[in-house]
């Protein structure tokens, strides 16, 4: 080992400086205790009350600074998931880099094997499933319940069943109700062996959105104090839309997108010390020539990739967006988006990245896409495998011995180190192009259909399955169905 000697082992990169993360905070605060926060939840607004705060006018709950920052600091800095079996999957503390997330449900899918454009099915969300559970890059999911093919009331239960019986990774989820998260507690439990054991290693979480500018709603409160109650990873995150909900400046932007966080987490560590709580924001612009919220703009990965900064700063794990794209369909325009969001959430260090084949305004999903997104994650974490520098990677013995003019194809030490390039599965490389040679779109959908067709995951227990299907068929009960829809 050397003295004095330092050596990064991944790229070093930062959007903002210390002073900037700190003026932010502090502007963050400003907002909290001047301008205050709408909240219309009236157990937060007695939690406020009892902490302090001023409730006189829950359209302007004003926050002391002093409450935000201990909020900060009971909050928990590491947050372990789990896998359906109880095994630890993924580690949130800031320091094991960025893991990937995709959607197995959505209002309209791609199918791979029409390629045509068509309303998502409950088999869809099963195929789904199983593709992110045979990606090694896609670590977890995240249930958007936007499929339209069966009642609302019922759809959230219906993603969440589906995604278990078909993946054994983690899983946070959106849920239409209070009522809703509470069955998905329950069949939650059934898996994991019960409610106590569910909290000890949650392989669910879930999530609530704050209302942009600077509200927290009812429903979304309530939710986050059922998960706090219950001791489940919960994802708070608002979707701040620049130019429209919030100032048409990237400051301004991150400063309310923060306050909203914050202002929930000072409620949930004050109701619940320790509650895991996984701040984000989708923070994004609105397009000034279609009025979209750009989900492929570069403002987005900038914005996002500064509070993943502030969040560090924090000490509390982030939820980060990566791999959406305005784009319908696989081509240049998702290849182009997609990529630069991958890599600043990894130069980041973003926790918790989600949106992983969001198409198209976040109305599509194609499974073609979450294949190719997972290459493009693998290939990206070449970057973040850095340049290890010592005797033997800089070999200046052999250097010396072979000389100029040499070739290194036969040497024991090419041999030794080859295997470490990064090989790609979808990309093409061939040099003489044959008749028959496939081009990365056909070997993509190559790797799609052969995954549907020979991937399954370990399946549950009989014992489990019986529970869990009684639940399901009290869902479509009260809806009227005796059987899903069946896919074209």
């Amino acid at each position: 080992m050397r003295s004095n000697y330092v050596q990064f082992n991944t790229p070093q990169f930062r959007i903002l400086s210390d002073s900037q993360l700190e003026e932010l905070h502090l502007a963050t605060l400003q907002i909290l205790e001047r301008t205050g926060v709408a909240f219309e939840c009236q157990e937060a607004l007695d939690i406020l009350a009892n902490a302090g705060a001023d409730v006189s006018n829950p359209d302007r709950v004003k926050i002391p600074s002093y409450l935000v920052e201990q909020a900060i600091r009971t909050a928990p800095r590491m947050i372990t998931l789990y896998s359906r079996e109880g095994e630890p999957a993924i580690v949130l503390n800031g320091t094991t880099g960025s893991h990937f997330g995709a959607q197995p449900d959505s209002v309209d899918i791609i199918d791979p094997y029409t390629r045509q454009r068509r309303s998502y099915y409950i088999a869809d969300i099963a195929d789904s499933a199983r593709v992110i559970d045979a990606l090694p890059n896609i670590e977890w999911s995240y249930l958007a319940t936007g499929h339209v093919t069966i009642p609302g009331v019922i759809a959230d239960k219906i993603s969440l069943l589906q995604f278990i019986l078909n993946s054994s990774k983690p899983v946070i989820a959106e849920m239409a109700s209070v009522s809703s998260l509470r069955e998905m507690i329950d069949l939650c439990s059934i898996v994991a062996g019960g409610e106590e054991q569910l909290r000890k290693k949650p392989f669910f979480g879930g999530s609530s959105e704050p209302v942009s500018p600077l509200v927290q709603g009812k429903d979304a409160m309530e939710k986050s104090l059922l998960c706090a109650e219950k001791g489940l990873p919960n994802v708070v995150y608002g979707m701040p839309m620049a130019g429209t909900t919030v100032p048409a400046t990237f400051a301004g932007c991150l400063a309310i997108a923060n306050a909203e966080v914050l202002s929930q987490l000072v409620v949930l560590q004050f109701k619940h010390p320790g509650a895991p709580v996984i701040g984000g924001s989708i923070t994004s612009i609105m397009d000034m020539k279609t009025t979209i919220f750009s989900y492929g703009a570069p403002e987005l990965t900038l914005m996002v990739g500064a509070l993943a900064e502030l969040y560090h700063y924090y000490e509390i794990p982030f939820f980060g967006t990566a791999g959406c794209t305005d784009a319908e369909r696989i081509g240049a325009q998702m290849g182009a988006e997609s990529m630069y969001q991958i890599l600043i959430s990894m130069l980041t260090g973003a926790d918790l990245v989600h949106d992983i084949a969001v198409q198209y305004h976040a109305r599509v999903m194609s499974p073609e896409a979450l294949v190719l997104q997972d290459e493009l994650i693998d290939m990206a974490r070449v970057l973040m495998g850095g340049i290890e520098i010592n005797d033997e990677t800089l070999p200046l013995g052999l250097i010396e011995r072979l000389g100029p003019k040499a070739s290194y194809l036969a040497e024991a030490h090419t041999f030794k180190h080859f295997r470490k390039f990064w090989v790609p599965t979808v990309f093409d490389r061939s040099f003489v192009k044959k008749e028959g040679t496939k081009d990365c779109e056909q070997l993509v959908n190559e790797k799609t259909i052969r995954i549907l067709e020979t991937h399954r995951p370990k399946p549950l227990p009989e014992s489990v399955l019986g529970e869990i299907r009684k639940l399901e068929n009290t869902w479509l009960d009260r809806v009227g169905l005796k059987e899903y829809p069946k896919k074209p």
